[in-house]
């Protein structure tokens, strides 16, 4: 047991809650406060129970928790067998009913504030067959429930996307990084650009580089031309050679057709 209150005295101790617990604080407090911390905390997975319990009848406390941990999937210790105690315990902030909550809760929250998300778009409304024979309430009920499904692929599609590998981060460090490369070498071409200027005749300098340059591509271009001249030599040889063995063919073939 005190390894449980060591437990949620530590979570409640950090983010997003910031408590100042220690065990005998912790230990120490009443019941209408355990409740509190127990309705925070479950507001933390669901915004929806962000509420403070005195505004709120015990009653309607214990049905709106007991609500969301169904939702939740929490089992209670004793089973279904003792549902009616562990209500009971709900309305009058037991410790032995509470306290495994709170560890329950706060070992999985992430995992728990996903669940009660979806649990949003897919708890299925139960409507009554009478009502269903209405057809404007069985093409409502219809639409909804494709919805739904329409949400089940999204939401799947969107959970494969988070862990096939794609990272917005990652392209934002990349982004980052090549901004910086191009600074550098925007900062280096300026002090290059400086340290030119300084020599005489700087100018003429950078005319007579430009040229060599424009010269050195026109050689890449001539040379470019005389590859694709030979090329076309060569393919122009390979044509006349087919063509004159096929002429040769044709002159054998003509030669022993002729009558002795």
């Amino acid at each position: 047991m005190s390894d449980q209150l060591k437990f949620i005295v530590e979570k409640l101790n950090k983010e997003p809650f910031k408590k100042n617990f220690n065990l005998i604080t912790f230990d120490s407090l009443e019941s209408t406060q355990l409740l509190q911390l127990l309705s925070d905390v479950l507001g933390e997975i669901d915004p929806k129970h962000i509420v403070d319990i005195r505004e709120e009848l015990p009653e309607h406390t214990a049905k709106r928790m007991l609500t969301l941990l169904g939702i939740l999937k929490y089992k209670p210790p004793g089973g279904t067998s003792d549902l009616s105690n562990f209500r009971q315990g709900l309305v009058t902030g037991s410790k032995p009913v509470i306290h495994p909550v709170l560890h329950w809760l706060l070992q999985r929250t992430n995992e728990l504030k996903k669940r009660a998300y979806l649990a949003r778009f897919l708890i299925k409304i139960d409507v009554p067959t009478e009502f269903l024979q209405d057809d404007t309430v069985a093409d409502t009920n219809r639409q909804y429930e494709e919805l739904m499904e329409a949400f089940k692929s999204l939401h799947k599609e969107c959970e494969q996307l988070k862990t096939s590998g794609f990272s917005t981060a990652e392209i934002r460090r990349d982004i980052t990084a090549m901004e910086e490369e191009k600074d550098q070498l925007v900062k280096r071409v300026e002090r290059l650009r400086k340290r030119v200027e300084t020599v005489q005749n700087h100018q003429r300098m950078l005319e007579m580089a430009r040229q060599l340059r424009v010269e050195k591509e026109r050689e890449e271009n001539l040379t470019q031309q005389k590859q694709e001249q030979k090329n076309q030599l060569f393919h122009a040889e390979q044509r006349l050679h087919r063509v004159q063995l096929q002429l040769k063919d044709m002159r054998h073939a003509a030669v022993d057709s002729k009558p002795e």
